[in-house]
C-alpha cells in the first residue's frame, strides 16, 4: 500500500485496520470514507486511482528550461571592455541561479542591442554557444558568454542593453561526466561551493570573478526604492 503515491506508513496502517491492503482496495473505497480517514488527500487519491485527475496544473509546474539575466545599461556602452565586464557579470548571476536549483546548462545565448529610442545607428544581434558537457561552473559560462559576445560585437554602436540566457537546463546529478576532465570538474565544483558559501555568509558579491568588477555599465539606481529587508543601511532608524 505504501507504494501508492501519497500513502505513507501511518496512512497504510489506518487503511489496513479497515481491510484496505492493496491499491485496488483503495480504488474501490467509498471516496467520502477515504476523506474521513485520510482527509481530502485520501479522497483525491481514490479518484486518481480511478483515472480521474484531481491535481491542478499549477501544482505540477513544468521543469525550468531556461534562466536569464538581462539589464539595460546605466549609460550607453561603446567600449568592448565594458561589454565584456557586463556579460561576465550576467553569466555569473545566471549561473548562481542554476546552482541554487541543482541545475546545469547545455547552452548559453548572449545578446546585445542599441536603443530604438535614441538617435544614431542601430544594431541587434545574438549568439548561442553550446556547453559540453552541461555545466554549472561560473568560469565556464563566463568564457562562453565573452566568446559569444566577442563574435557579435561591432565597434561604433552605443549599446543600451545586453543579456545572458542559459538554456537546456538539466539536473546536475544527471550530467554525464567527461572522464578526460574529471579532476578539473571536481576542482571547479569545490571552488563554486566555496564561492557560494562565502557569498551566503559574508554578503552577495563578496567574492566575484575579476572580469565582473566594472561599474560604467551598471544600471542607474539613484531612484530605486530602499532595500528595507535586505540592506542594513536602508533599515529605518526610529529615535524616541
Amino acid at each position: 500500500m505504501e507504494d501508492v503515491w501519497g500513502i505513507g506508513r501511518r496512512s497504510a496502517e489506518k487503511l489496513g485496520m479497515l481491510g484496505i491492503k492493496t491499491a485496488a482496495d483503495l480504488r474501490d473505497m467509498e471516496p467520502r470514507r477515504a476523506r474521513q480517514v485520510l482527509t481530502v488527500v485520501g479522497e483525491r487519491i481514490v479518484y486518481e486511482l480511478r483515472g480521474l485527475s484531481c491535481l491542478p496544473l499549477d501544482l505540477a509546474p513544468a521543469p525550468r528550461k531556461t534562466t536569464a539575466v538581462t539589464r539595460s545599461f546605466g549609460q550607453p556602452v561603446m567600449e568592448w571592455e565594458a561589454m565584456r565586464e557586463a556579460v561576465s557579470a550576467y553569466a555569473t548571476r545566471a549561473t548562481e541561479k542554476l546552482r541554487t536549483e541543482g541545475l546545469a546548462a547545455e547552452a548559453l545565448q548572449v545578446f546585445m542591442h542599441t536603443s530604438p529610442f535614441r538617435p544614431g545607428p542601430s544594431y541587434s544581434n545574438a549568439c548561442t554557444v553550446e556547453l559540453r558537457p552541461a555545466t554549472d561552473d561560473t568560469f565556464a559560462t563566463i568564457a562562453a558568454a565573452t566568446a559569444g559576445a566577442r563574435r557579435i560585437w561591432r565597434d561604433g554602436f552605443a549599446y543600451s542593453k545586453a543579456g545572458v540566457i542559459l538554456a537546456g537546463l538539466v539536473p546536475i546529478a544527471k550530467v554525464q561526466p567527461d572522464l578526460l576532465n574529471a579532476a578539473d570538474r571536481a576542482r571547479g565544483a569545490r571552488l563554486m561551493a566555496a564561492m557560494d558559501a562565502i557569498n551566503r555568509t559574508m554578503g552577495r558579491d563578496t567574492l566575484v570573478p575579476a572580469s565582473t568588477v566594472g561599474r560604467a555599465w551598471r544600471m542607474r539606481q539613484e531612484q530605486r526604492s530602499p532595500s528595507y529587508t535586505t540592506e542594513l543601511a536602508d533599515v529605518p532608524v526610529v529615535r524616541a
